[in-house]
């Protein structure tokens, strides 16, 4: 309940009691987000006896972080299918790796080239701070096009 309890919402036009018989209901994770929740008393509208009530929230959408990010939809994977066997040839042969040291010096060099096969054909995506991660240019294609046929529906 969003409204304290003790608060009046009702005076009574025959008596001029102060009584309680309007609620205001949230749900748990809605009532975190309430800044205040109160009855206005000197607010009253004329011929009504319910005083109005005010209830605040706070809304705020969340910013989407704005690191870089790559767009793995527009990758050249045709290129980079190509390029990667030269890539895993530059790291020699494979071998048997039989000590810690060796695995990780083996690992960051893996990595390594990895990392310079995606920097050369995956171009990072343009940030934007309420982007949806699920669209992508073939829907906004769809949707202009819909719209379109929607216009000339209407023609």
């Amino acid at each position: 309940m969003a409204l304290p309890e003790t608060v009046p919402t009702l005076r009574s036009f025959s008596t001029g009691n102060m009584t309680r018989v309007d609620n205001v209901f949230c749900t748990p994770r809605l009532l975190e987000r309430v800044v205040r929740c109160r009855v206005h008393h000197g607010a009253q509208p004329m011929k009504t006896d319910h005083f109005p009530i005010e209830t605040v929230f706070d809304l705020r959408t969340s910013i989407v972080d704005p690191r870089q990010r790559r767009n793995w939809r527009k990758a050249d994977w045709e290129e980079l299918k190509e390029e990667l066997p030269a890539k895993l040839e530059q790291l020699g042969e494979p071998k048997e790796i039989k000590t810690v040291e060796e695995f990780w010096t083996t690992l960051r060099r893996l990595d390594s080239a990895l990392e310079e096969l995606i920097e050369a054909h995956i171009p990072y995506a343009k940030p934007s701070p309420h982007q949806r991660r699920w669209w992508n240019e073939d829907l906004a294609q769809m949707r202009k096009a819909r719209n379109n046929l929607g216009n000339k529906s209407y023609r």
